[in-house]
């Protein structure tokens, strides 16, 4: 959950309030107004406690020394005797404020006070309290265990940041692939973002995949929300468990798909399962696991179906084998790649 922008305006009528009480001549209809403005929203009350025990906490600090108490102090002092700079203050508001803040006027003041709260609100709540980096190569995969008990396995040739902050939880996909197995914290939303797009949970695991044009988010348990477009007003798309979601970016737009459990995640077990699917996305994942690109030439070729069991530490040993599955050849290319076309 992203944090709510104070509200600015609201601070400074809760201002104007406190200070307009504090001054005379303060009249039965002047309280019933103010009366009314509490009743009228509970946030009023708030915003306005709050600033009075500011204003509070600030008074009764001790003001520090100024230059002027020494000129101020008596011609008949002792030599070297210590000026006592804790005076009484001559009047209600006659604190250290006013050394502080020179002669602004009160309304002035207050404002400083009010910023001083906000600005001290969005650092406790934009200051991480926990960091991480995690970056992997080709053919590596790695596990992040993170303080709350949640997890992230990072796929190969993938990039995460990690920032906890007092509110809310974020992950930032810089690319590749990764699943999440996320520790169940309503008071702390877990937001993982990758380009434009944000997958928002609770408690849940799940598959993030991020290979620009494209993203894939496939739900095992749990379940979560995804905006395509993290800056639109546009409804989230919610999944639920066995339930993925494909958006093609160059096309702007998205489908929603069943999925098998084992297909979600699969590549942790060191496998990647296929079941009926489509050859353009089947030659698109093993290339990636190959290193080199998989083409495909020929009518249909691409909406072929297949299903099988491919090894991501020999994924040629699957391409090999596809002839024996589908009308098709393939034929391995110098350079390692390989192109594949109806037979």
């Amino acid at each position: 959950m992203t944090a709510p922008t104070p509200n600015v305006e609201l601070h400074e009528t809760a201002a104007e309030w406190f200070l307009h009480r504090r001054e005379a001549p303060w009249t039965p209809a002047d309280e019933t107004a103010f009366t009314e403005w509490l009743a009228a929203d509970p946030a009023h009350r708030l915003v306005y406690d709050k600033l009075a025990r500011t204003w509070d906490d600030f008074d009764h600090v001790r003001r520090p020394a100024l230059a002027a108490d020494i000129g101020a102090t008596s011609l008949d002092a002792p030599a070297r005797q210590p000026v006592d700079t804790a005076r009484p203050s001559p009047g209600p508001r006659r604190h250290w404020l006013g050394a502080l803040f020179g002669s602004l006027p009160a309304p002035a003041i207050a404002t400083a006070c009010i910023a001083l709260v906000v600005g001290g609100w969005f650092a406790w709540d934009n200051i991480p309290r926990y960091s991480a980096e995690l970056a992997t190569a080709h053919g590596r995969t790695e596990q992040l265990a993170l303080p709350d008990g949640s997890s992230i396995l990072l796929n190969m040739d993938s990039q995460v940041q990690v920032r906890y902050y007092p509110r809310r939880r974020e992950v930032r996909l810089g690319r590749g692939e990764a699943f999440f197995r996320v520790e169940a914290g309503p008071e702390r939303p877990f937001i993982v973002r990758t380009g434009n797009s944000e997958v928002r949970v609770v408690g849940t695991a799940f598959n993030v995949r991020a290979v620009p044009p494209g993203l894939s988010v496939k739900v095992l348990e749990g379940e979560v929300e995804v905006r395509i477009n993290a800056s639109s007003k546009q409804a989230p798309v919610r999944l639920a468990a066995r339930q993925g979601l494909l958006f093609d970016q160059a096309g702007s737009r998205y489908q929603t798909t069943p999925l098998l459990a084992e297909t979600v995640g699969d590549w942790r077990d060191g496998q990647l399962v296929f079941r009926r699917s489509r050859l353009a996305e089947v030659a698109e994942e093993l290339g990636r696991y190959l290193g080199q690109p998989v083409e495909l030439h020929g009518k249909d070729v691409a909406d072929l179906r297949v299903s099988g069991y491919a090894a991501t530490r020999a994924p040629q040993a699957f391409l090999e084998s596809l002839p024996d599955l589908l009308p098709v050849r393939v034929q391995r290319q110098g350079d390692g790649g390989y192109v594949i076309t109806r037979r």
